[in-house]
């Protein structure tokens, strides 16, 4: 589809978690949770400095944003990139797309001040509409993320006691998935 609207994809206001893929100059795919921030209809992200998600971006003036419910390819994608088997490119695109995503947008994206990316969507596909109601423990998993990365940026302890929270919510309110997503992230957290 082309020109997608955002909204269809659930892409509301306020910021969605996505999985952005990107690619690099000898087009290797890179995969890396971030925030879509949608105030109505300006859509922007925020790529920061030594990342390969905005070396690429900057670089090509593209982002697809895979919407995706698996917690657990969160966790891999925040502190690492899939094989290329978890890729796919379709219709042809030149761009890499998750194999697992429930939808996708590509987007044209352009820098307009400091780490700010303006967004534009091109072309998306949905491949799926299931019926998702909210459930805490997945919430809670892309908390602890959002903790895990800040711990490493500064090293704040402060983080590790939020991600310990989290780890309790997951515990009582998440499915295997959730519970499976935390302990490979508490695994992470203690060999790094």
């Amino acid at each position: 589809m082309d020109n997608p609207d955002p909204t269809d994809f659930g892409i509301l206001d306020g910021i969605s978690e996505v999985i952005a893929t990107t690619k690099s100059d000898s087009g290797i795919p890179n995969a890396a949770p971030i925030g879509i921030i949608r105030n109505h209809d300006r859509l922007c992200v925020q790529l920061f400095p030594g990342s390969h998600t905005r070396q690429n971006a900057a670089r090509t003036g593209q982002i697809v944003a895979n919407i995706i419910h698996d917690p657990v390819m969160y966790v891999e994608c925040t502190f690492g990139d899939p094989g290329p088997e978890a890729f796919e490119y379709p219709g042809g695109m030149d761009y890499p797309v998750l194999k697992r995503t429930s939808a996708w947008i590509l987007f044209e994206c352009i820098q307009s001040k400091g780490n700010r990316f303006e967004l534009t969507p091109v072309r998306g596909m949905i491949r799926d509409k299931p019926m998702l109601c909210i459930n805490r423990g997945k919430n809670a998993v892309i908390e602890a993320l959002v903790h895990a990365t800040r711990y490493r940026l500064n090293g704040d302890a402060q983080y590790l006691d939020l991600i310990r929270h989290y780890d309790k919510i997951v515990q009582r309110c998440g499915g295997s998935s959730e519970k499976e997503a935390i302990a490979r992230l508490k695994e992470i957290m203690e060999t790094q």
